[in-house]
């Protein structure tokens, strides 16, 4: 029988003033399976709030960046960093958007040559495209954000399918490219005013109540939320009683565990 799968937040923040401020936490998350241990997304902190958790950096096999904006890549080197064992190992890999590893017309890539120098593999994650690594496969999904090329992703694990819709705005294919999958972590930067490039309320209401009832996730992981959503618990409530699927705040320690059911706890740190 295959291992749970593992979802440890360490923080649920995002956008420029949530990054500044660092009420919620900007470190991204960890996706742990039999083969695999993931970081996505680390934006500024991630490896104090491993520390806080007591998660050990050096474990990571896997660095995922969605796209080429602060508060997803800053820590990126550093998991390098502990991934190759101080850089004096070729070992880990990255699978990145085209901007994060290339660079392009709008932004310079965001980690450096020697970095990407010292890892076994590296993979430009793009729409509709498939990566498989260890026992997972990564598609990505397509996303409207500042980064033209930004993506989120579908990851199909042994348990069963994790949706990740990076930031971007409500676009119609969400609903198609998230349907299916057991548990959605959806960047929803604000409650209730709508924000070029995000989410908002209305926007993953409208998405979860135009999937088809069998196509529902089990759980809803609100994530990359900014300052101005101040009753994070309050908002899942909100989203629970408008769609009828389970939706909580990510937060700091919130740890997911992912096998025949979906529990969650919180961590203490």
């Amino acid at each position: 029988m295959s291992k749970p799968v593992e979802i440890i937040f360490l923080g649920g923040g995002g956008g420029r003033w949530e990054t500044i401020k660092q009420n919620k936490g900007t470190g991204g998350f960890r996706i742990t399976t039999e083969q695999l241990n993931a970081h996505v997304d680390p934006g500024p902190g991630a490896l104090v709030r491993m520390n806080q958790l007591d998660i050990d950096p050096w474990d990571t096999n896997l660095l995922v960046v969605s796209h080429c904006h602060p508060d997803h890549y800053t820590d990126s080197e550093l998991i390098i960093e502990a991934m190759t064992f101080g850089m004096t190992k070729i070992a880990g890999r990255i699978i990145g958007n085209s901007s994060v590893l290339c660079g392009n017309e709008i932004f310079e890539k965001k980690i450096s040559k020697y970095h990407q120098s010292k890892v076994l593999e590296k993979h430009i994650l793009k729409v509709d495209k498939s990566i498989d690594i260890d026992d997972v496969s990564f598609i990505g999904t397509k996303t409207k954000h500042g980064d033209p090329y930004g993506v989120g992703f579908r990851l199909e694990t042994p348990q069963g399918i994790i949706g990740y819709t990076g930031d971007t705005e409500n676009i119609s294919s969400l609903i198609k490219d998230f349907s299916g999958v057991k548990v959605l972590i959806a960047n929803v930067v604000r409650a209730d005013i709508k924000v070029p490039g995000h989410m908002y309320s209305e926007d993953i209401i409208s998405i979860l109540n135009s999937m088809e009832q069998s196509e529902k996730p089990e759980l809803v992981v609100i994530y990359h939320m900014g300052t101005k959503m101040k009753e994070p618990d309050k908002f899942g409530e909100l989203i629970t009683k408008r769609t009828g699927i389970l939706t909580i705040p990510a937060k700091i320690g919130l740890k997911l565990t992912i096998d025949d059911n979906v529990n969650y706890e919180y961590l203490k740190y």
